[in-house]
């Protein structure tokens, strides 16, 4: 048995990135760069007018001038066909390019225009202009060659304006796996039957499947194994065509307890066997390499809570490594206990609980009555597990601890 550093440190050194694809930008949400984006453009591409009004000359506004003649306009999408000198101005649209000599720009609503012997004129109604008033210097955001996104970003909804404005349209992102699912025992129904005597519902199955989903991941649903070996191989050798296998069930000790052996025999390489964790203790990590692929197997206990455990620690962080993401581990927030907790055993213990706030709007964490590793009534309020290290210890209500939301 090997301690929860030890089990990080064994996936760290045996999962690899998947392969570079190039996906499209509209496709690209959530997924993980595998190369630095730089911008082809200056943005802005030019010295820009950031309101509707008249591009000036600063210097004539500081020397008394206020009415000036207008020698063009410029709406957004065109380009000045004047350079301005003393005396004129050029009327523009919010994201047109300034004219040349032009240094700051007077709203529209500081302005009164009139025609003179068919010219247009116009007042300028303010006392002083520094340069620079409502506008943007070109490339004031970003220049060409500039590194937009780097290697390991997630790109989220919100990234994608600035992408498609750098000209990112196909973007290098790391593969997505796919992930087989595959629960195990004969004591097993399915969710939509009656379980009679000796018979549970199958939820292990459906909670990993969705876990999966809710990372973007695409899920084959391998079914419900039987405690029977030729059937156990077949769909475990189904499931190992997939980059991940998931099992749950089958990877302790007892007599039908068959799934190490299976995969022992489908070349499956062992990296590890039980953690030192609580609930989980049983979780079996392995790996299958191919010349045509890689596929990581995780034994997950046939508990429910142990199962969740298993994989917000270890599948998790398998999933982040081959998926590109720089920070790979759980993350967690500490937080205090609003009430006195006792923790018993020889093994840290992930204990399901709440948040609560209290008067002083600190977030504080409520460990919930928790039955064991098979009571799911509990886990279904929980919203985060709280860490304890091993051994039998009373924590006090305010005590500082680490937890991992769900």
């Amino acid at each position: 048995m090997i301690s929860i550093s030890e089990a990080f440190k064994l996936i760290q050194q045996t999962v690899k990135p998947m392969p570079i694809e190039s996906v499209t930008l509209a496709d690209s949400v959530d997924r993980v760069l595998a190369a630095d984006v730089c911008s082809d453009v200056d943005s802005p591409p030019h010295d820009k007018s950031v309101m509707d009004g008249y591009a000036v000359m600063s210097q004539d506004i500081a020397e008394g001038r206020r009415e000036f003649e207008v020698v063009e306009t410029i709406a957004a999408g065109a380009w000045p066909r004047k350079k301005l000198t003393t005396g004129r101005v050029a009327r523009i649209m919010t994201g047109a390019p300034m004219p040349p000599g032009a240094d700051a720009v007077v709203m529209i609503e500081q302005t009164e225009s009139k025609e003179v012997d068919g010219r247009s004129i116009v007042t300028l109604q303010v006392e002083e202009l520094k340069a620079g008033k409502h506008m943007m210097p070109k490339a004031s955001n970003i220049s060409v060659g500039q590194t937009v996104f780097s290697t390991g970003h997630q790109i989220r909804a919100t990234d994608i304006g600035l992408l498609a404005e750098t000209g990112a349209a196909a973007i290098q992102v790391f593969g997505n796996p796919e992930i087989a699912v595959l629960p195990t025992g004969d004591e097993l129904v399915r969710c939509d039957e009656k379980p009679n005597q000796g018979l549970i519902r199958n939820s292990n199955g459906p909670m990993l499947v969705a876990m999966a989903r809710s990372l973007g991941l695409q899920v084959q649903d391998l079914g419900i194994g039987r405690d029977n070996e030729s059937e156990l191989t077949r769909l475990i050798s189904n499931g190992l065509e997939s980059e991940v296998l998931l099992l749950s069930g089958g990877v302790s000790m007892g007599e039908f307890d068959l799934v190490p052996p299976i995969l022992a025999k489908a070349g499956v390489e062992q990296v590890f066997h039980k953690v030192a964790v609580k609930p989980g203790k049983p979780i079996w990590f392995g790996v299958l390499d191919r010349p045509d692929r890689t596929t990581y197997v995780f034994g997950l206990p046939g508990n429910p809570v142990s199962s969740l455990v298993g994989f917000h620690l270890f599948v998790r962080t398998a999933l982040r490594m081959m998926t590109g993401h720089k920070s790979i581990e759980p993350s967690s927030v500490v937080a205090e206990l609003s009430l006195a907790h006792e923790a018993r055993g020889d093994r840290p213990t992930y204990w399901p609980g709440r948040w609560v706030q209290d008067e002083s709007a600190q977030r504080k964490f409520e460990p919930l009555q928790w039955q064991g590793s098979s009571d799911l009534t509990t886990l279904g309020q929980a919203e985060a597990l709280a860490y304890f290290s091993a051994g039998t210890k009373t924590h006090p209500a305010g005590e500082t601890v680490r937890v991992f939301p769900l």
